[in-house]
């Protein structure tokens, strides 16, 4: 695991570098817009990850097309992607059912008019999320920890720290006029204040990190992140919409089973997801036993 833990430590410098370098980046982008002091040193601490993790990735010879998860047939590449988003929306279609009929989740009120707007930005939104998150998490990291550690690994590891930053924070709302070098590290320390009270968010972790498994489960028997992508855009556009055109009804028995994260991943999606990898590790073996009977 000492590669899973290079990556680690590569996200963690640039927090720190990100934390040190802030205020001169705000006074640079400053020259252009006003934006919140947590807003850019978030901004920077992705831009400095991205070329460290261009630099590592080189160092361990991860970045050829097919560690990245990208070495099929462009043609068989994008077949893969749109059978993922079609299985995502089918997978989600009962979570998003679930909710609606025990009315944890309500149409919102006066909604009318063209949805395909909104669904097409869900799209659009979850593509780029898919694209970025699996490239790292089932491409880069994946395959890196399969080649170094076990097949294993390759899965539970990159799913837990994938799940993990989900709940960063680190907002910090400061006058133009006072802001100044602390204030990087501040919203650094801010990072993790959701950590304080783990209790509060145990369930859309579980629930993530139970999809980083089915997603990594699909690139180790698929052999690359195609129908990742699809599966991941796809829940994002429906999360995208949903969250859209319906609101939390907190006045529903079962209200609970949506959590605080975002008001859809919880123990709902946790219990369904579990399921879902349940079947499909069980579908995997019955294939594998299958073709072993016939070799033999």
């Amino acid at each position: 695991m000492r590669t899973f833990a290079s990556f680690v430590a590569l996200l963690a410098l640039a927090l720190l570098l990100a934390a040190a370098l802030t205020y001169p980046a705000w006074l640079l982008v400053g020259t252009v817009s006003v934006e919140p002091v947590h807003r850019v040193m978030n901004r920077l601490a992705m831009l400095l990850a991205l070329v460290g993790l261009v630099v590592l990735t080189r160092r361990l010879g991860l970045s050829n097309r097919s560690a990245l998860g990208y070495g099929l047939p462009r043609a068989e590449f994008l077949r893969q992607l749109g059978l993922g988003w079609i299985s995502g929306i089918a997978l989600m279609l009962p979570l998003v059912a679930l909710l609606l009929t025990l009315e944890v989740r309500q149409i919102k009120p006066g909604l009318d008019g063209d949805l395909l707007p909104l669904v097409l930005q869900g799209l659009l939104s979850g593509l780029v999320v898919a694209f970025i998150e699996e490239t790292f998490f089932r491409g880069i990291l994946f395959t890196a920890i399969d080649r170094t550690a076990s097949a294993l690994a390759a899965v539970v590891a990159p799913s837990v720290l994938y799940a993990a930053l989900h709940f960063l924070g680190g907002r910090l709302r400061v006058p133009p006029e006072q802001v100044s070098w602390e204030h990087g590290f501040q919203v650094l320390s801010r990072l993790f204040e959701r950590y304080a009270q783990p209790l509060a968010f145990v369930d859309s972790f579980l629930a993530l990190v139970t999809l980083g498994i089915l997603l990594a489960l699909v690139r180790l028997r698929t052999g690359a992140i195609a129908a990742c992508i699809g599966l991941h855009a796809a829940g994002v556009c429906a999360i995208f919409v949903l969250r859209d055109t319906t609101t939390v009804n907190g006045e529903a028995k079962l209200a609970s089973i949506v959590g605080t994260y975002d008001g859809v991943i919880g123990w709902a999606a946790f219990a369904w997801f579990a399921a879902i990898v349940a079947v499909f590790a069980w579908s995997q073996n019955q294939l594998s036993g299958s073709s072993s009977s016939r070799d033999s």
